[in-house]
């Protein structure tokens, strides 16, 4: 093996002793003969690397919404698949997922993704954002105390009623508003709505002091599993619900079967139809495609989970909402799956490659016809270099011909010597390197042909 290593470092040595120089010597003056356009095509190959982007950070930060939401569960388990991939996932609670949009959305925030309930936002007003799919359902839930409520809508019941619906501008919030004009065609009642968060929300029903909590988030959340633990809380029934989605598309209707939540009690007692919404991840359009791909597998690893409610193992992650565009990589993913390369690859460089795998293609078509151009452009000036000084040894050769006295040769020696300078200055270039002492032999020959004349003239005068 040493022997193999000495031999390389020997062929290199030699290289950079005896080439090298002439090498960059040849190179800059192909640069300066191509000029302009050389320096445009360095421009173009230096905004090709930049486009490709092959290195990706190393955090990327993920907004989770607030205490006792799913979101956080969420971010824990995708925690894990980034971790795996080399990559940190930093978490960022936020008083609900409005706050998390306005993060993701500021230039300032570190925020890059972030969860968001189908049918709240306008992609409109985000732009710059985009989506990697819907990972969960949002049922809409609305909890109560008591006697069981028989109600056609429970929006018009609870028009009189103290219900929570969450901290002014959080997701859950504008849900209950949005339906709420719809059923009503008027804002709620300021007194007879609490802006709470949804952890104080859950104990303040729990202790009495409020009628009903109204909460979009996944059946995992933990203020869900506290109210759903009381066996005096009571989920309200949805009877219009087929008649809301017709109002509103972003919803969906989901069904808790009868005795599903607590078998031994029979709780519900019956089926109960909710609304529900999804939950997208939106991200930055510019993020980067590992970071995308690294959510999507997570999101994926997060679908297997088989603890699930309302949805089977791997239902998710999916493209079911449609306000905000999918990004280039989720509708690959989605309409391709994940690529074969990550079977087998680190995530960083299977991701590399299948952002690049296109422009890899295109330099396999071309190489060749782009090595023949490259070559030929560098052999070119050394052509024309050729060429150039075989066409001054041609007038030289001619000016000894015609000389008639001995005086005309001082200066056909000093063109002479200063054209042998020239040939022994310049560098060649690959298969014009045999030129080289064609050059010399041809400068050889003339200069025996200037004496052979000036002693012909000399030995006459």
């Amino acid at each position: 093996m040493s022997y193999h290593v000495t031999t390389v470092w020997q062929y290199f040595k030699r290289y950079l002793q005896k080439f090298l120089s002439k090498e960059i010597l040849g190179w800059t003056k192909t640069a300066r003969f191509f000029g302009l356009i050389g320096l445009i095509l360095l421009i173009a190959i230096i905004a090709l690397a930049t486009y490709i982007n092959p290195f990706p950070p190393r955090t990327t930060y993920l907004a989770t919404g607030q205490d006792g939401a799913s979101y956080q569960k969420i971010g824990e388990n995708f925690q894990k698949t980034f971790k795996n991939n080399g990559i940190t996932l930093d978490l960022v609670p936020t008083s609900g997922l409005g706050e998390g949009l306005k993060g993701l959305d500021s230039k300032s925030s570190t925020v890059s993704a972030s969860f968001l309930t189908a049918g709240t936002e306008s992609p409109v007003k985000h732009p710059d954002l985009v989506s990697l799919g819907s990972i969960q359902y949002a049922p809409i839930w609305i909890f109560y105390k008591g006697e069981t409520i028989q109600t056609t809508d429970p929006f018009e019941y609870f028009s009189s009623k103290k219900i929570a619906i969450g901290p002014a501008g959080n997701i859950t919030n504008k849900i209950f508003r949005n339906l709420y004009q719809l059923n009503q065609q008027m804002e709620p009642s300021a007194q007879n709505i609490a802006e709470l968060p949804f952890e104080q929300a859950a104990q303040q029903l729990i202790a009495g002091t409020i009628d009903a909590v109204f909460i979009a988030d996944d059946f995992r959340s933990n203020t869900i599993q506290k109210l759903l633990a009381d066996r005096s809380i009571k989920i309200l029934n949805f009877p219009l619900a087929d008649a809301y989605i017709k109002k509103r598309p972003f919803l969906q209707k989901l069904v808790i079967p009868r005795g599903s939540i607590h078998l031994d009690s029979i709780y519900p007692s019956e089926d109960i139809t909710i609304l529900s919404s999804t939950t997208m991840l939106l991200v930055e359009k510019d993020m980067h495609p590992a970071l995308q791909w690294a959510y999507l597998l997570a999101a994926q690893e997060y679908g297997r989970r088989s603890d699930s409610f309302f949805s089977k193992s791997e239902f998710f992650p999916k493209n079911l909402d449609h306000s905000f565009p999918l990004s280039p990589i989720a509708k690959r993913f989605y309409a391709q799956g994940t690529p074969e390369v990550f079977a087998y690859l680190p995530l960083l460089l299977a991701s590399l490659i299948e952002n690049i795998w296109a422009y890899v293609l295109a330099f396999v078509v071309i190489v060749y016809p782009a090595y023949r151009m490259i070559v030929a452009a560098r052999l070119f000036p050394s052509e024309h270099l050729m060429n150039e000084m075989f066409t001054n040894l041609r007038e030289l050769d001619e000016a000894i011909l015609s000389a008639t006295s001995a005086e005309e040769f001082p200066a056909i020696f000093l063109s002479l010597t200063e054209y042998e300078h020239e040939i022994n200055t310049n560098w060649l270039f690959g298969k014009n390197a045999r030129f080289y002492f064609n050059l010399k032999n041809a400068l050889s020959a003339v200069k025996r042909d200037a004496d052979a004349k000036l002693k012909m003239l000399t030995l006459n005068n």
